[in-house]
């Protein structure tokens, strides 16, 4: 079970990507995939639905791409998560498919699960994109955003 989908990890990669270029113009899809290892056209998509949110802006022509909208310090990889899952909450159900699991009627994972969607819901509100520049800047051993580094 994975925790997001990969349109969800493609967004932060992308968005870790411009805010680590902010003030630097527009990025062209063609060169965000290719160092980011995404196909261009699902990289559009993904790109397409943060503008929509108001999270990019994008620009046609010459010079034109994607950038970041607001700053870094204002977007949490929540906003980004929410934006790209159709069920986000769906996290929070029941981890054995209980349709009915409560704190009156627990399935044997529901306390540990209870617990664990919390926190990495409180992670994913408690973290911006400049934390996660911060990190690649601190670590650049990582190699991330990029996977291939």
């Amino acid at each position: 079970m994975d925790p997001i989908t990969r349109s969800s990890e493609h967004a932060i990669r992308a968005l870790t990507f411009l805010a680590q270029r902010q003030g630097n113009g527009f990025s062209l899809v063609r060169d965000m995939a290719r160092e980011l290892d995404i196909p261009a056209p699902y990289l559009e998509k993904v790109l397409k639905s943060l503008v929509a949110r108001g999270y990019l802006m994008s620009q046609r022509g010459r010079n034109g791409g994607f950038r970041l909208s607001p700053q870094p310090k204002d977007i949490t990889l929540f906003q980004i998560v929410e934006s790209q899952e159709k069920k986000l909450a769906d996290s929070r159900k029941c981890f054995l498919g209980q349709a009915d699991c409560s704190d009156e009627r627990a399935c044997p994972m529901h306390e540990f699960w209870k617990t664990a969607s919390g926190n990495f819901m409180d992670r994913l509100e408690g973290t911006t994109l400049a934390d996660m520049v911060r990190f690649c800047t601190e670590k650049p051993d990582s190699g991330y955003p990029s996977p291939r580094r």
